[in-house]
Order: C-alpha cells, then sequence, then structure tokens
C-alpha cells in the first residue's frame, strides 16, 4: 500500500469483532426470513465478502461491505404487498431485524448493513453454479448452467469499458454535497468499486471464475503478480480509508472526500486496465 495509508484505523480484534457482528446478523435474516417471509419467499442465500475468510482490513469493512442476500420469491410476487400494509410490514422487519441483533450482540462493532437483491430474470448471472458458492438461509436455490470462462471475461470486460461513462458523470455527482451526504456517493461507488479489479484480473488469470472466489486480501496480491501494482496500492488504501471513514461515522468531510476519490483512482485503473488490455 501507499506510504501515505493510515494502517492502524482497525486492529485484529476490530476485525473479530466485525465477524461477531455479521455471523449474528446471518443468524437473524435466517430466522427473520423464515418466520415473516416464508409465504412469499422460495429460497434466499448470501454471498459476497461475508462469506469469505478475512485477513486483512481490505476483506470487509463496516457498512461499506453489506450481507448480499438474493431472494426469490414464489411466482416471482413482490417480497411484500404493494400497499400501506405492506410498507410498514417492510418496516416493521427491520425493527424485528434490529432488535434480534442487538439482543444478540449488545457490545456491538457494527450492525451489518444488508442488500436484499428480489431475484428477477435479468440476475440470473448472479446464481450460483455450484450449492457451496453461496451461504443458505432459506429453501433450495437454483444453480445456473456452469459458464464458459470466455462469456464471463467477455461480461467482465463490458462491465469494466462501461466504466468510462461512469466516471464522465461524477464531478456533477459530487460538487453538491456535504457532510452525510457524502455517504449517498460513497453507496453509489461501493458496489462498483469492489468487483471492477476483479474483473481486471479476470483478464488475465487463467480461471476467472476463481478469481471471483477469493477474498480481496488475495486479490490485491494477484493484481501485482499480474503487473497491477499502482491499483492493487488504490485498492487496499479505499479499504484502509474505508474504516477510517468508519471510525467517524462517516461525518468526517475530510475522511470522506479521501475515500471518495480513491474510489475514483481504482475506477479509473480498471477502466485504463481495460483500455490497454
Amino acid at each position: 500500500m501507499t506510504a501515505d495509508t493510515t494502517l492502524t484505523v482497525m486492529s485484529a480484534e476490530d476485525l473479530r469483532e466485525a465477524r461477531k457482528d455479521v455471523d449474528a446478523a446471518i443468524t437473524v435474516w435466517r430466522e427473520t426470513i423464515e418466520e415473516r417471509l416464508s409465504d412469499r419467499v422460495r429460497y434466499a442465500t448470501l454471498k459476497g465478502s461475508a462469506t469469505k475468510p478475512w485477513e486483512t482490513q481490505a476483506d470487509y469493512v463496516p457498512v461499506i461491505s453489506d450481507l448480499d442476500i438474493h431472494i426469490g420469491t414464489v411466482k416471482d410476487q413482490p417480497l411484500f404487498s404493494q400497499s400501506r400494509e405492506g410498507f410498514q410490514y417492510a418496516l416493521d422487519t427491520t425493527r424485528v431485524v434490529e432488535e434480534r441483533f442487538l439482543g444478540m450482540r449488545p457490545d456491538h462493532l457494527h450492525i451489518p448493513r444488508p442488500q436484499v437483491v428480489i431475484m428477477k430474470e435479468e440476475h440470473r448471472d448472479f446464481l450460483p453454479e455450484k450449492p457451496g458458492e453461496v451461504i443458505h438461509l432459506y429453501g433450495e436455490n437454483p444453480l445456473k448452467p456452469p459458464e464458459p470462462a470466455e462469456e464471463l471475461r467477455a461480461r467482465d470486460l463490458l462491465e469494466l469499458r462501461n466504466l468510462g461513462p461512469f466516471l464522465d458523470r461524477l464531478p456533477e455527482q459530487v460538487i453538491d454535497r456535504i457532510d452525510l451526504e457524502y455517504y449517498r456517493v460513497l453507496r453509489m461507488l461501493c458496489y462498483v468499486v469492489s468487483p471492477s479489479p476483479v474483473r481486471v484480473l479476470s483478464q488475465s488469470h487463467p480461471d476467472p471464475k476463481h478469481v471471483w472466489t477469493i477474498n480481496r486480501t488475495s486479490v490485491i496480491r494477484e493484481l501485482r503478480r499480474y503487473g497491477y501494482g499502482a491499483l492493487a496500492d488504490h485498492y487496499g488504501d479505499y479499504y484502509a480509508a474505508g474504516w477510517a471513514a468508519f471510525r467517524s461515522g462517516f461525518r468526517d468531510n475530510e475522511a470522506m472526500r479521501r475515500l471518495l476519490s480513491l474510489a475514483y483512482l481504482v475506477l479509473e485503473g480498471c477502466q485504463r486496465a481495460a483500455d490497454e488490455g
């Protein structure tokens, strides 16, 4: 990582406590889905950083990282009735999740942020090829047919080439932001930053499926191995800055500006790698 990165924003104990929080949240979501949502849910799974081993601060950052929950509904119906009652039931469900979590983890480091995706036809690429690729929460999740490596590389390359227009729009996305408004920009960026270096690796690595299974610490190592040292530095620095921003409650404007700047550098480096590759 670059010399100016603050590497002491978290400790090994922080990471252990974050893992306990995540494990508790997984239990709570599994119970809540079964008890409150089972009449509409066909299957629910968890994927992403929460399912992988954590070695360093890059592998998980509270609030920036999420619980990536994928839910398939019965007959593809909405998860909640489209009415005031449905809205209130959804809102009440968040209370149930929070209260159960706090009961399990009264001295928590953070409350893990869920990202719930209601699976539609356009999300078929999100399905696992093997059951072990996800954590089972409820029901029996479907599998997708094995995807040829070249199709995966092509799909990743297309996503990388779409970064150019995305980056072009960012200056106007930040000019009128301050304080908690920076967090809105972060939420827009974090789900793009996390997978983009993996897509860069998939273009060079002999097994592109494998790079999607490894944690970010391993991604950083592989980026360096394949000659993307600057991108590896920016990617690691982004997550170190994420811990610093978390420690401030995302209220330190300078910490947020640094975090957003690093997000831009990661995406710019990924776009450049795609153009040069």
